[in-house]
């Protein structure tokens, strides 16, 4: 699979996945946002471009722009039951974003508030655009398809998370705070372990 940085006609931007020889079909072939990250980290941007397309992945998966050897070795271990290759690596160290504050996560019209670090991702199929507080970022964007195909066991959460994922450093955010009861251990474990290897933490609650 080869992920690619793009936007539309229609002034949206996001991930797009060219499908290779070995991937899986996903619902929709673009993961799309009302408004662009202002921050974009590279090593960030490799985990949120595999938090989204990475479970239809098989083979090479050619990421956006080149990564560290660390991140890649993250995403080799999360996927190990699929020979997974990300690139292009490139073998010296990057900084990551140092974050300053507690950032609680959420997919609903109830994380858009003012008096509490939040972001907020929404369904594009009810909400357009984005909105910007001096506390919080509200964004539409069309992840909750790839989320509803992407497991029939529990409710998936990994592609609406790659959207906060990109904006967590807008919002100077050291940790995300998930509601996110009914998802497995060995997946809290697994985004985890994502997550750290670009500098974030993560709750669950």
């Amino acid at each position: 699979m080869k992920i690619t940085w793009k936007g539309t006609l229609s002034g949206q931007v996001g991930f797009h996945a060219e499908l290779q020889e070995y991937d899986a079909v996903p619902p929709v072939e673009s993961l799309l946002l009302d408004h662009t990250p202002v921050t974009m980290n590279p090593e960030r941007e490799a985990i949120a471009a595999y938090l989204a397309f990475g479970h239809w992945s098989s083979g090479d998966l050619q990421l956006p722009h080149r990564l560290g050897p660390n991140t890649a070795a993250a995403i080799e271990r999360d996927i190990r039951h699929v020979a997974v290759r990300p690139s292009p690596i490139e073998y010296y160290p990057k900084p990551l974003e140092l974050g300053i504050r507690e950032v609680h996560v959420g997919f609903d019209a109830s994380y858009v508030r003012d008096d509490l670090a939040t972001i907020a991702v929404l369904p594009g199929s009810g909400w357009t655009g984005a909105l910007r507080t001096l506390h919080s970022f509200a964004i539409a964007s069309n992840a909750f398809a790839l989320d509803m195909a992407a497991s029939q066991d529990f409710s998936a959460i990994r592609a609406r998370l790659a959207v906060a994922v990109l904006f967590a450093a807008d919002l100077s955010a050291d940790n995300l705070v998930l509601a996110a009861s009914d998802l497995p251990e060995t997946e809290r474990s697994r985004i985890r372990e994502l997550l750290l290897a670009v500098r974030l933490g993560v709750d669950f609650t």
